[in-house]
This record gives C-alpha cells, structure tokens and sequence, in this order.
C-alpha cells in the first residue's frame, strides 16, 4: 500500500468508538447492549464488503464474580466448619478448602470448573470474520477483541502490581494453609489445632467483602477495554478486504462474556478447535 489505509484513519476508529461507547453505551456480558455491539460489528463487516461472518451463540454467566465469590464463600465456610465444628468439623473442612482453591485458580487460569454448568444460563455470542488471502493461504492470523466492557471494580486492576498479585494468591495460599492444618488436626489428634485457623476466616471476609462491594458496581463504557480493539480490528478488516494480504488468513473475532471469565474464547476454540 502507498498510502496509510483510510479505514485505519483516527477519525475513522474514533467513529466505531462513538457508536460503541456512546450510542450503545456500557455493555454487560449476555445484556441487550453487548448483542447491539454485535450487531454492529458485523453490519459494519458487511458494509465493508466481508461476506465470510459467522454468528457463534453460546450461554454464560453474567460475571466472573459467581466464581470469586463462590469461592471465598467455600473458605469462610470451611473456617468455620475446622475452627467450630471439632474432628468431624475438621474432616469436612479439608474438602471445602480443596473446593474453594480449585474454583479460584480455575478462575484465574480462565478454564471451566463444574460450577458453569449451573450459573451459564444467559445467551451472548461471538462474531467470527474472516478475511481470505489474495493469494494461495499458507498460515493464518486470528486478531480478537471483546465486545463486553467490565464493571467500575476498585480491586481489579489495582493501581501497583504488587497488591494484585497478593491479591489473587491470597486466597490459594489461605485455603492451602487451611486444609493442610485441618489434615493434621485429623490425622495427627493435635488436638484444636484448627482452633487456631480463625484468622484465615477473617481474610476470607475482608476478600468477600471487597468482592461484594465491586459486584454492586455499574459497567463503564469500555472505551480502552475494549472497544480500542473492535474499532482497531474494523479498520483492519476494511483495509484487507481492499488489500489483502497474499499468503496470509485473518480471522476477525469478536468474543462474548470476555469480562465473565474469557467464556467467548473458551466456547469458540471449542467450536474450532484451530491449530
């Protein structure tokens, strides 16, 4: 190309910006704004001649908080059960504890735990574009962005690393610490041992009270996350269908429920499953 591409244009991008940002506004995972934000990604894909557009549906859950909150639930439950509830307490503690760390570092590893079979009640769906290669194709691109912005979260991100990090460690550490001084409270007969786990229920409690609180906040408008990358990917798209790459694929997609816990990605790579 010898000149920048007109569709990659500031004022241009910024036009995918307004719509998204202002005319449709916040836009909740599985909510009517996300499926207008669809609806306008692939009315605009068609406008700029892609006729290879694929509309995947698939159903989620509304937040990633039913897992974080699940979670800590499960921990403060399994204090209290290892602190109050003597030998039989403690035996029912270590399963609690094994439960609310696997639900949390599956959360943090975006994979699906048993616990969205139940919560995954609501449709979203993902966009899937594809622009072909002039030329014979040898490999393929994939370029995602997510049509959902997130909720005004004060824990998430945090303004230094290193709280984020304490943050999402905190929990697996404390329900490890728990389980494992249940066990050998039951196996060992150190005799009220688990006693003494009480103060992991109040970091249980400060946890679930921070999560709490972000939950009842509103969604933003989502202008850098992430509508930078669906406008960005718009532009790119009308730029290749006027001049296509010659040995090269781009697949445009455009996930669902990004914010609920990647649920889009997760249903489209096992749609497709590609290499």
């Amino acid at each position: 190309m010898s000149e920048y591409p007109t569709a990659l244009q500031p004022e241009r991008l910024m036009d995918h910006m307004r719509v998204l940002c202002k005319d449709i506004g916040p836009r909740p995972p599985t909510s009517e704004q996300e499926r207008r934000a669809a609806d306008y990604v692939e009315e605009t894909l068609r406008r700029s001649g892609i006729t290879d557009i694929r509309r995947q549906p698939f159903k989620s859950q509304r937040t990633g908080g039913w897992f974080t909150i699940s979670s800590l639930l499960l921990g403060l439950l399994a204090t209290v059960s290892a602190v109050a509830g003597g030998r039989w307490g403690a035996a029912l503690s270590i399963p609690l504890f094994i439960a609310s760390v696997y639900i949390f570092y599956q959360f943090l590893l975006m994979r699906p735990t048993p616990l969205n079979r139940v919560i995954a009640r609501w449709p979203s769906q993902n966009v899937i574009a594809t622009v072909p290669a002039g030329g014979q194709a040898e490999q393929t691109i994939y370029l995602v962005g997510h049509l959902d912005s997130q909720k005004q979260r004060f824990q998430f991100p945090p303004s230094l690393s290193g709280i984020m990090k304490a943050q999402t460690s905190l929990p697996i550490v404390v329900g490890a610490l728990g389980g494992l001084v249940a066990l050998v409270d039951l196996l060992l007969g150190y005799r009220g041992l688990s006693r003494w786990l009480w103060p992991l229920g109040l970091a249980y409690l400060w946890g679930l009270a921070g999560m709490v609180y972000d939950e009842t906040q509103p969604h933003v408008e989502g202008a850098n996350d992430n509508a930078t990358a669906v406008s960005l990917l718009l532009g790119i798209g009308q730029a290749l269908k006027d001049h296509p790459l010659q040995h090269t694929d781009v697949v445009l997609l455009f996930t669902g429920c990004e914010e609920a816990g990647c649920v889009g990605m997760e249903n489209y790579l096992r749609a497709f499953s590609p290499p």
